[in-house]
């Protein structure tokens, strides 16, 4: 490995690390937290609060991460992040962990995940061409990075539960976080990011509602956000309440759960490598439509509560299904947003697509104690199910096949700082 490709590799790396951190937590902190309390909604309450922060911080990180410098936003998310997971067990031993404090610690952690994400994916572009690796290439092994942990960190997690508890697989959790801010420190140097003078600075809050300024006149993409928020709604109480209250009713240990999420990640991880190699010659359109009909078809499934290699076989299906959506909708974008609004309007995007997880998983959780959780997954499917079938009649979605050329920076001199 030549020296110049020593940091987008590592980059690539602490990513992944990174990832594989927060799946991990994705199965520890629910289980952590149903062996606490035994409440499915105090399960979906800490769901909530684990992805309100999150939410308001990639809404405004964008920003803040470039301000502050995109490496150091990196190793300070990591860093954090490792910290506020650390406190649980360390208040749990102690005999101080009280439900009001575990939440604390959880809007800490949620907090700083999404500007470290952002600020590792702002510095790929100039090491990849530091390493003359092609960029469609890097941020296939970038996003792949989001499937892997999904298939890795259940699987780990579940099992350690069996082994140490839940609240001791927290502490491994903080030790990746730290092993990712490590290798950042250790092999990722600062970008230079590009000035543009010949543009007047705006204040915080005018380049904050910009993205909505824009997304108006861009009816597709404000579909698609619209869509996805909906989506999500639907989709958010599945890793943190259903699957967790699904298992502990019918299926046993906390293994299953990891092993669950994990032949979703595995199937995501087959799907995206398939989809790449098929993707000119598919319509993004009905691509789209049709994940998301499998999708709710295998949540149907699950409903039923078959046997269980039933259902690891259609988590398996789902994750195939599932692997086409994101690309389809990274694509969509970099093609309408040009280059020099970017960082705004896919802030904006994220933040609106986000907006009803927390929502998603409170409601879920107070739904599954009220209906059970067999009621609750066949509702959610048959809903899900209803509003794919609607996408085949929305003409806006039609655009999703028209592929416009290449949104370009405009041209002018530009200065560059180092950004840390």
């Amino acid at each position: 490995m030549t020296r110049s490709r020593t940091p987008i590799h590592a980059l690539l790396a602490a990513n992944t690390l990174a990832f594989i951190a927060e799946a991990i937590s994705v199965v520890a902190i629910p289980w952590f937290v149903f062996e606490l309390t035994g409440s499915a909604a105090r399960v979906g309450l800490v769901g909530f609060f684990t992805m309100l922060p999150r939410v308001i911080a990639i809404f405004f990180g964008g920003q803040i991460v470039d301000r502050v410098g995109f490496r150091v936003s990196s190793i300070a998310s990591d860093l954090l992040s490792g910290v506020s997971v650390i406190g649980i067990p360390l208040l749990y031993a102690t005999g101080d962990l009280t439900f009001t404090r575990l939440i604390v610690l959880v809007i800490i952690g949620a907090v700083f995940d999404g500007p470290g994400t952002t600020a590792k994916e702002a510095m790929v572009p100039e090491l990849a061409t530091e390493a003359h690796i092609d960029l469609d290439r890097v941020n296939a092994f970038f996003q792949g990075s989001h499937r892997l942990s999904m298939l890795v960190g259940p699987a780990i997690a579940g099992f350690l539960v069996v082994l140490v508890g839940a609240s001791n697989v927290l502490w491994v959790n903080a030790g990746v976080f730290a092993l990712s801010a490590l290798l950042t420190i250790a092999f990722v140097p600062g970008v230079p990011v590009p000035l543009h003078p010949e543009e007047a600075p705006q204040s915080f809050w005018a380049n904050t509602v910009f993205g909505f300024r824009y997304l108006r006149g861009q009816r597709l993409l404000l579909w698609l956000a619209g869509l996805i928020c909906l989506m999500n709604l639907l989709d958010a109480p599945l890793a943190t309440v259903q699957l967790p209250a699904l298992v502990r009713e019918y299926y046993g240990s906390a293994e299953r759960v990891g092993l669950l999420l994990s032949a979703f990640g595995l199937g995501a991880v087959v799907g995206t490598v398939i989809f790449s190699a098929i993707a000119p010659r598919l319509s993004r359109r009905r691509t789209f439509i049709a994940s998301f009909f499998v999708m709710g078809t295998m949540s149907l499934v699950s409903a039923l509560v078959p046997p269980y290699l039933v259902v690891l076989g259609a988590f398996v299906v789902a994750g195939l299904a599932s692997a086409p959506t994101n690309p389809i909708l990274m694509s969509i974008r970099q093609e309408r947003v040009p280059l020099q609004y970017r960082a705004r309007v896919f802030g904006t995007m994220r933040a609106v697509a986000f907006a009803a997880i927390p929502l998603g998983q409170l409601g879920g959780g107070y739904l599954i104690e009220w209906i059970g959780v067999r009621p609750f997954i066949a509702m959610v499917a048959v809903v899900y199910l209803a509003i794919t079938v609607s996408f085949v009649f929305n003409p806006v979605l039609r655009e999703m096949d028209h592929r416009p050329g290449q949104a370009m920076a405009p041209s002018g001199s530009t200065e560059a700082r180092t950004n840390p």
